[in-house]
């Protein structure tokens, strides 16, 4: 009974998000139902690290807890986005440290996954770079290769787990930071805020049901 019930509240307050804060750009939406979205997230895996007690369940839930605070950084009015990005940095830390106690795959599953990503990161980092140096230089510029950094650790791992949960919500956490990214430094896009939010609620809410369902 808790786990739909929880589905349906995250469902409503992100497609309330969606359609209010973001089609709508009502901005009282979205500092309400944003975090708001995230708290239901927390929720759920609170009682899932209730019922399964352990390093795996709590490193999850921390991980969404630093999330909920970035996304507090990043909608506020004046540009925090490197305050946000040492938050979700830290949040990706703890999915990495959590499906690592998880973790079962070896070398021979390892390997693809690491070079896929490895050639992505490649892609991707060559203009992310050139825009955050340019934005904010080296500093911001550090900052963005070790969130890539830390970002391809924590699918690798996700996907060494064998736990569907963990697997595709890391991936769908990958695509909507690529996105962010590359609005953020490469080119704005004018689909942004859908791209971004639709596949990053639904990636916490599969890692929350990691905990909830194993």
């Amino acid at each position: 009974m808790v786990v739909p019930l929880s589905l349906t509240a995250i469902l409503l307050s992100a497609a309330g998000y969606l359609w209010g804060g973001v089609y709508r750009d009502r901005p009282w939406w979205r500092y309400m139902l944003k975090p708001g979205t995230m708290g239901f997230i927390i929720l759920l895996a609170g009682w899932g690290a209730w019922q399964h007690p352990g390093a795996f369940s709590w490193l999850i839930l921390a991980g969404l807890m630093f999330s909920l605070a970035g996304d507090i950084w990043l909608m506020l009015p004046q540009d925090r986005f490197l305050r946000g990005l040492i938050s979700f940095f830290m949040g990706h830390l703890c999915y990495v440290l959590a499906f690592l106690t998880e973790a079962k795959g070896g070398l021979v599953i390892g390997i693809p996954v690491t070079l896929f990503l490895i050639l992505n990161a490649w892609v991707l980092l060559r203009p992310l770079a050139r825009g955050a140096e340019r934005e904010g230089g080296t500093l911001l510029l550090i900052a963005v290769i070790a969130y890539v950094f830390a970002i391809s650790l924590m699918v690798l791992f996700a996907w060494m787990t064998k736990n569907p949960w963990s697997i595709l919500g890391a991936l769908l956490f990958y695509i909507s930071d690529a996105i962010l990214g590359w609005d953020r430094f490469v080119r704005r896009l004018s689909w942004r805020d859908y791209g971004i939010m639709i596949p990053y609620f639904a990636a916490q809410t599969l890692i929350a049901l990691s905990v909830v369902l194993g």
